[in-house]
């Protein structure tokens, strides 16, 4: 069984797509409302030149130069780099070589970056790490993967598989490249010093901390290339894949002009130009990016409403589904809030979805031999994050700033999405039936 789609939407309180992740190379400067001393120290992520690069990312941020305001940015960045560093390794071992490749390169550019822009103390890249930059970067593990004649598949096979593709892909998105947020920054950053006409820092032109969307096109390229039909979703990643393209070039020239330092020797120019040609394709792959997680995550929905409608009251697994079903229905009110929008639809959907995972606590309590402990982590992240909406729901009626417990909110979901995936797989293994 695959877990719910990860949806793209447009965010409420000016903290980007609901389920965005920062960047694993962006430059992260941006404000947060309370300030902070010291990046929190980092888990090691097991991959050397991962290890050495976020060591020496926070140990820029514990600089006295870095201005307060950027600090929590800084260490937000750091977290979500990690995991999703991690997450690569863990999800594919064969990835391993690529990761530290990408982490090599992105201490050396992340270092020019930060230490132009705040003069902090960012360590030079180990001798180990520079060392993998003097060779030619790891194939694909995919790459170098053998070779499997592909087995036969039934039309429904088909199908799956090109939606799980399509999975994989809004996942990859989201980790990597929430546009939503990325343009705010950009917009907030710069098009008051385009207004002004007034000479731009040397930091002022970074933009969206994203080098390219080589990895997520290849990926969406076979989804799309892949035999069956998945009609709810087919046109959106179409029109994903088009965008992307569109978008692509303009970034790598950017890239290029930043790394190499350019700027300098033209006054900004080349940006200026690139300006108005960057953010209108942006803005239409932002838009294809939340229509594709749209659709991807209404058609879960309508699945596991097929789904839960199969299963007897007394299986065991439809008080799984029936929870992440409530679950994301209530998604779907937080996604329509405001600053001034009445958050009881929202609470009553937050209650439904207490109701069911007590529900579903009490099933795995019953279970003999008892449900793993993913199963367990899934009931208590899903308590989390109904308290996190409460907090949202609690800000929004103060006319305060919610942001803070949304991005909570958010990061309880994902967390959920990765417990019910492993409490799914992990009980079909113990429990075919």
């Amino acid at each position: 069984m695959r877990g719910p789609a990860r949806r793209l939407g447009a965010g409420a309180f000016g903290i980007g797509s609901f389920r965005d992740v920062l960047p694993v190379v962006a430059i992260l400067v941006g404000c947060a409302p309370t300030p902070a001393h010291a990046v929190t120290p980092v888990t090691p992520v097991g991959v050397e030149s991962c290890d050495a690069f976020l060591a020496a990312y926070a140990q820029c941020a514990a600089s006295p130069d870095v201005p307060e305001a950027a600090r929590p940015g800084i260490r937000q960045g750091i977290g979500t780099m990690r995991e999703s560093f991690r997450d690569s390794v863990a999800r594919n071992e064969a990835a391993r070589a690529t990761v530290a490749y990408q982490c090599a390169q992105a201490h050396e550019a992340v270092r020019k970056s930060l230490v132009e822009a705040f003069k902090c103390d960012f360590p030079a890249a180990p001798a180990a790490s520079q060392a993998l930059l003097q060779s030619p970067p790891p194939p694909p593990a995919s790459a170098r993967a053998p070779a499997r004649p592909a087995p036969t598949q039934s039309p429904e096979s088909q199908n799956l598989a090109k939606a799980n593709a399509y999975t994989e892909a809004q996942n990859h998105l989201v980790r990597s490249h929430p546009l939503t947020q990325h343009l705010a920054d950009y917009r907030r950053d710069n098009e008051r010093v385009l207004r002004l006409g007034t000479k731009l820092g040397a930091n002022a032109w970074y933009h969206f901390g994203i080098v390219d969307f080589d990895g997520v096109i290849e990926e969406l390229e076979k989804a799309v290339a892949l035999p069956g039909a998945v009609p709810e979703v087919d046109a959106q990643a179409a029109r994903l894949l088009a965008a992307l393209r569109e978008v692509n070039p303009t970034l790598k020239a950017l890239t290029r002009y930043q790394t190499t330092r350019a700027f300098k020797e033209d006054g900004f120019k080349f940006a200026r130009e690139q300006h108005a040609i960057l953010v209108p394709r942006v803005e239409a792959a932002a838009k294809a990016m939340d229509a594709y997680g749209t659709a991807l995550f209404e058609r879960e929905i309508a699945r596991d409403e097929r789904r839960l409608s199969a299963l007897s009251e007394d299986a065991p697994a439809r008080s799984l589904v029936a929870t992440s079903l409530t679950l994301r229905r209530a998604i779907r009110q937080f996604e329509a809030l405001g600053p001034r929008a009445d958050v009881a639809p929202f609470l009553a959907a937050l209650g439904e979805v207490s109701n069911a995972n007590r529900q579903l606590g009490t099933t795995f309590d019953g279970m003999s031999p008892k449900a793993n402990a993913s199963c367990t982590g899934y009931t208590d992240t899903v308590a989390r994050l109904i308290g996190h909406g409460r907090d949202v729901a609690r800000d929004i009626r103060a006319k305060g700033d919610p942001s803070q417990p949304a991005q909570r909110f958010n990061e309880a979901y994902n967390r959920s999405v990765r417990d019910l995936e492993s409490c799914q797989r992990n009980e079909d293994r113990m429990r075919p039936s």
